[in-house]
This record gives structure tokens, C-alpha cells and sequence, in this order.
């Protein structure tokens, strides 16, 4: 309905600083070695990007520097990790890199993994989804593609090497945490794949494991924290930068100075940021994820071993549903993605005389004793694997982790081959891939990390709660956070809200059932401060307006008065002033408001009708809240409903008002009046 409220993301992070004590968090536990290193990894010359397939040229500015970030745990056998801000980092140059580092350092190739961030704002290399850039990439455009993938490919050897070299004594904790700003993004129509958007009862995994090294003096060293949630909040925009996740790490060693924060993305192949498409937003997704690591290492954490057991496996995962030649030869004429894709098999068949119906997949796990076991998965994984693994087995003690060493492609689950759609079908001509998975991959690869982790880690089975997995409703999402969210507002603006407690003692629903026909309809934050479809209208004009009724009304003849709560938002209140909105009540008894973002009260002209706004959201132009309107028994039916309607009564403005389509108001009311009651003790 309009822009995303700017934050000013270090104020966000300057109490949860402090918290923290400038980076000092308690250290008790097993010492071992832990090194950290980073390095800018920002091409200095254009280089076409990867993840977006409506991309013309190469790259066209820099938002945000990018970088390769380090993490080295352990003395005479560590563990390495390299974090990429790169879209995806294919298996000839993770491989090629792990070779350097055994072949000078002696570290194994299950010790050392590479993590892709996933921007979608960073350079392709050479290998990635090759069809994207197939066939519309100019030969100096693909030779600086060569240069810049053999540039970072000594860069990420030389990372690890320098944060091998820097190893100080620390120790190592862990814990979980949880945010929500990831959201299924496979809308379904009929339970088949019907495009990308906001799916909310799609599956998603809100967990964020953070681990933490604390050097001698307490103080914090390193940072390593994951989410599971496509890096694409800035949108298709053709420049450098490493999304909500660069920004989480910017904001996360700001918090903690001198510490190297390495941000990497479970399984998030079909979550993406909700909401997306700026900077903006991607800064504001990043801050909150740091927001939730600082929470984290502020409160308990489990001391770790101080090195973990490695081991690695590569399994083949099948194709089906694989084309013949002359389908292939068919396609071949078509100017488009399929035509480039059905070249390249053309040009597999010539030379090799049969297409491969088989993919290699990696998968590496590191096991802390039985208190940990972090999992390392190829490709672009989606969250249906993180469901499984973390229900079947004990998900309290798993991390894992997507787009690692190799990624082949998207990695569906039968679940995902069932309704089709980009992830099952299409993705799979940008990655060169002849056909779709065959659903037995998901028993496979579940089969192979298990047998990776052993049986101590099958143990707890079901001890994470199914709701981990799901979006809240509007109702729990306001549940869980307004005791918190009345504790942190002002006095003022706390003893504002006590004005609810008398309303709510003697409300009835408000809203039944919207009457207008085909009213407008768009997402945006509600009363929960959650994006929900809502009804609404704007001042484009005046007579605008939006109608609905109420519930059957119980009340006796004798009262004066009825008390009708009803949720909604108002805003765009930057926008030119009108005369406002008129709210009726079955037609006649009128009262008139405007757009505020602070508490309210109106009366109708004779003082019978009275509207009370208290807002629990709000934006620097938007909010939503409770409306109680109170209105005389005379002007209702005893056991009828009645019906209200709000009508704009201006023009030239896109001010709006909305209403949100929840008819068990109590269950708002109750969470806040029990904290209004817990902040008063």
C-alpha cells in the first residue's frame, strides 16, 4: 500500500549491544584454536551476475562490497569453512580449492567445505547454470567470466590459508534461535505450482543456529549464523551486492567489534524474503536477522568439543522423463532458454553418444560428540529436507546447511516433483540438466546424511515442534510478541492502550463478512504487524467505499449502547490531506476520521456514535490496530446483524483505510490485555 518504513538499522542493533557488552560473552568450556580471516571479493571490472535469467549485460554498478570469509576450528586436524557472497560456487572450483589446501596443509576434503551465500547480485562463474547466460554472452563477456572465476578461485584458498595462520585459543558455543522473515514462495492453484509469491502455509524452517568463538578475555571472535532463506531481497537490480545476508554480516560485526561474522543459507530453495525488492528491504531482513544472533549469544549457550569428526559422501541421484534426440532436435530451432538447453544436449549427445542419467551430489557432515551435527548439502535444497531430517531425527541438535561444495541444480522433494512448477522443472533447463529428478532422490539423500550423522543422532525424534516448519496465523504471530512489544513502548503510549480494558470488558465482533462486490484487495502489514490480504479502499475519489456486516448482535433492549471491535489499518499518511473517511452504521448514524498513526477517538455530530483507534503497528506513514465503535441500542435489532460501511470522503489521495477479515476478535484482545496487566504489576 506503500513504501517500506526506513529503518536506521544501528539504533535497531544499539541495545542489543550493549546487552552484550561490546562483544564480551561468557567463556567456560574446552579451549581449542579457532582462526578467522576475510577477504574482498568485488570484481573490479563489469561481469554479467548470476540468478536472474532477465538479465541483458554485465553488471552495471556496486551496492555493497563483497566478500569471502573464513572460519578455521581446531589444532592438528581442523575443520575449514569458506562463505561465498556468490550466488553459487560450483564443484570444479570448491574441488580445485580444497586441493590447494590438502595438498599444502595437509587438510582433508571432508575438513573443508565452501558455503554459497546465494546473492543473486553477485558474478556467474564459469560452470553455474550454464544455460542462463548460453548463447546471449559475447566472447570478452564469457573471457571475463573465465578471469573472474580463476581470480576467486585463488582468493578462497588464500582466505583459508590466512585464517589457518591466524589461529588464537578460543572456545566454542552454540544455541538456536528463531525469525520469520522467510516465506514459502511456491504459490499453489489446486495443489500444482502456479507461480512465485508469498504461499503462507507452505512449509519453512525458522531456525537460526549461531556458533560462537570467545578467545581468552571473553571477548567474541567469531560469528557463524544460518537461515533458510533465498538471498533475493533486492531484486533483479544489476549490481554488486550481497543481500540481507552481506547485510546481516555488516550489521553483526558491527555489534561485535574485531569479530568476522560468515552468514551461510539452509535449506531456502523455495523460501524466499518476504517482503522483497530493494535495498531497503534487504538491509532491513539483514538487521533482523542480526537482531536474533545478538539475542542469541546474549542469553545461554552449549559449550562444543573442540573439533568435530568429519566424513563425506557423494551418492548419484536419478533423472527421469529424460527427452529423445529428436525432441531435442525439435526445440533445438526455438530462440529461448529451451532452444540454448536442447543445443547443449544436441551437442552431449554428438560427443558422447548418450546423455548422463545420473547426477553426482556431495554431502559432508561434521559431528561435535553428540551435541552437534552441522550438515553440508549440494544444491539448491529445499526446506522439505530440513522438515525431515530435524522430525525423523533429533532436530535440536542438527544445523544444516544448503548450497555447499557444489551446486548441481535444485534438489526438490516429492513433494515439490508432485506439484511441479520452477523448482521441479524449469530450474532444471538454466542448470543443463537433461529431465526432471525422480522422486526416490529424497529417500536417498535422507538415507545418506543419516547414515553420515550415526545412530547417536537419531535419538529425540520429534522433539522440534511441527509449528517450527509453518508461518503463524496474524493471531499467534500478535500472541508471541505483544507482551514484549508493551513492554518496550513508552509509558505514554502504554498508558494510551489501558484505554482498551474498559471497551474490551463489554465488546462483540464487529465484522462477519465483507458486502462490498469485488472490493479491492492487497497484502500489507495488519494489526500484528504480520502482511496479510485485506480488503481496502483509497481516496482516488470520493464515494469510495467498503461495506461489511456484522455477527448476529446479542444485547439487551435496555442497554444505551454496543460496544463493536473490528481490526483495520489507515494510511498513506504523507499522501495529500482529503476530508477524510465517514463511517455509517446500517446506513444512516454517520461519523467521520481521518488517517492517524496514534491513538484516536471521534464522535459523530450528536456525540451517540464514538470510534476508538488504538494502534499495535505502525510505519512512519501506515498503522493498523483495535477500533472499538460504540453505538446506541436505539439505531440496532436485538439478534439481527447490522451492517457498516465506510465511505471516502475525499479525492486525489491515495490515503486508505482497511479492514482486516478476523472475526474472533477476543483472541486479539486477550494477549493484550494480559500484558497491559503483567506491565502494571
Amino acid at each position: 500500500m506503500t513504501n517500506v518504513r526506513r529503518w536506521d538499522i544501528r539504533l535497531i542493533l544499539f541495545g542489543v549491544t550493549l546487552v552484550c557488552c561490546c562483544g564480551v560473552v561468557r567463556a567456560t568450556g574446552v579451549w581449542t584454536r579457532v582462526g578467522v580471516a576475510k577477504v574482498d571479493i568485488t570484481p573490479s571490472e563489469p561481469v554479467l551476475l548470476a540468478g536472474y535469467g532477465g538479465r541483458t549485460g554485465e553488471h552495471l554498478g556496486v551496492d555493497q562490497r563483497i566478500w569471502a570469509r573464513a572460519l578455521v576450528l581446531g589444532d592438528n586436524d581442523p575443520i575449514i569453512l569458506v562463505a561465498v557472497d556468490n550466488c553459487g560456487v560450483p564443484a570444479r572450483v570448491s574441488d580445485q580449492v580444497a586441493r590447494t589446501m590438502e595438498r599444502q596443509h595437509g587438510i582433508p576434503r571432508a575438513r573443508f567445505v565452501v558455503c554459497s551465500t546465494h546473492t543473486h547480485n553477485a558474478p556467474t562463474l564459469t560452470g553455474l547454470a550454464p544455460v542462463v547466460w548460453s548463447g546471449r554472452a559475447t566472447e570478452q563477456q564469457e573471457r571475463r567470466v573465465d578471469q573472474y572465476t580463476h581470480w576467486l578461485t585463488k582468493k578462497l584458498a588464500e582466505v583459508a590459508s590466512s585464517a589457518l595462520a591466524r589461529r588464537i585459543d578460543a572456545r566454542l558455543q552454540w544455541g538456536q534461535g528463531q525469525t520469520r522473515f522467510g516465506g514459502n514462495r511456491r504459490v499453489l492453484a489446486e495443489n500444482r505450482w502456479a507461480g512465485f509469491g508469498f504461499q503462507r502455509n507452505g512449509p519453512i524452517d525458522h531456525s537460526v543456529p549461531v556458533m560462537a568463538a570467545l578467545n581468552r578475555q571473553g571477548k567474541v571472535v567469531a560469528v557463524w549464523a544460518n537461515y533458510a532463506c533465498h538471498c533475493t531481497a533486492v531484486g533483479s537490480r544489476n549490481h554488486i551486492g550481497g543481500d540481507w545476508a552481506g547485510c546481516a554480516n555488516e550489521e553483526i560485526e558491527r555489534a561485535f567489534p574485531g569479530a568476522l561474522s560468515l552468514t551461510t543459507i539452509g535449506c531456502g530453495a523455495d523460501v524466499g524474503p518476504q517482503p522483497s525488492g530493494n535495498n531497503e528491504i534487504a538491509r532491513r531482513h539483514g538487521a533482523t536477522l542480526a537482531r536474533e544472533v545478538a539475542r542469541v549469544l546474549a542469553g545461554p549457550m552449549e559449550e562444543l568439543p573442540d573439533q568435530p569428526a568429519a566424513s563425506r559422501r557423494q551418492i548419484q541421484l536419478p533423472l527421469t522423463e529424460i527427452p529423445s534426440r529428436a525432441e531435442f532436435m525439435q526445440r533445438a530451432s526455438q530462440s529461448d532458454f529451451h532452444g540454448q538447453h536442447a543445443q547443449m544436449m544436441l551437442n552431449t549427445l554428438n560427443q558422447r553418444g548418450a546423455i548422463p542419467r545420473h547426477v553426482p551430489y556431495t554431502m559432508t557432515v561434521w559431528r561435535f560428540g553428540g551435541r552437534l551435527g552441522i550438515v553440508f548439502l549440494a544444491g539448491e535444497v529445499v526446506v522439505d529436507y530440513a522438515v525431515r531430517l530435524k522430525t525423523e531425527l533429533d532436530g535440536e541438535r542438527l544445523w544444516i546447511n544448503g548450497w555447499a561444495n557444489d551446486v548441481p541444480s535444485y534438489i526438490p522433494s516429492r513433494r515439490v516433483l508432485r506439484e511441479g512448477g520452477y523448482e521441479a522443472e524449469f530450474s532444471q533447463i538454466y542448470y543443463g540438466l537433461p529431465g526432471r529428478y525422480d522422486p526416490a532422490i529424497e529417500d536417498q539423500i535422507f538415507g545418506a546424511v543419516k547414515n553420515l550423522l550415526g545412530p547417536e543422532f537419531a535419538s529425540g525424534q520429534g522433539r522440534v515442534a511441527p509449528r517450527q516448519f509453518y508461518l503463524p496465523t496474524g493471531r499467534e504471530w500478535f500472541a508471541e510478541r505483544v507482551g514484549r512489544w508493551v513492554a518496550e513502548i513508552s509509558p505514554a503510549q502504554r498508558e494510551g492502550l489501558r484505554g482498551v480494558v474498559p471497551l474490551a470488558a463489554v465488546s462483540q465482533s464487529g465484522f462477519e463478512e465483507i458486502t462490498s462486490p469485488d472490493p479491492m484487495v492487497s497484502e500489507w502489514y495488519n494489526y500484528s504487524g504480520r502482511q496479510e490480504s485485506r480488503p481496502f479502499i483509497r481516496q482516488l475519489k470520493t464515494g469510495n467505499s467498503l461495506a461489511w456486516r456484522t455477527p448476529i448482535l446479542d444485547f439487551r433492549p435496555t442497554r444505551e449502547s454496543v460496544v463493536l471491535l473490528f481490526l483495520g489499518g489507515l494510511g498513506w499518511s504523507s499522501e495529500p490531506e482529503t476530508e477524510g473517511f465517514e463511517l455509517s452504521v446500517n446506513g444512516r448514524a454517520t461519523i467521520q476520521f481521518d488517517i492517524t498513526r496514534q491513538r484516536a477517538r471521534w464522535e459523530s455530530a450528536d456525540g451517540t456514535l464514538k470510534l476508538h483507534y488504538f494502534p499495535t503497528w505502525s510505519s512512519d506513514v501506515d498503522s493498523g490496530g483495535l477500533f472499538y465503535l460504540t453505538v446506541p441500542t436505539a439505531r440496532l435489532v436485538p439478534g439481527e446483524a447490522a451492517s457498516l460501511q465506510v465511505t471516502s470522503k475525499g479525492s486525489g489521495s491515495k490515503r486508505w483505510f482497511s479492514i482486516d477479515t478476523l472475526r474472533e476478535v477476543a483472541s486479539v484482545e486477550k494477549p493484550l490485555l494480559q500484558a497491559l496487566r503483567e506491565v502494571g504489576k
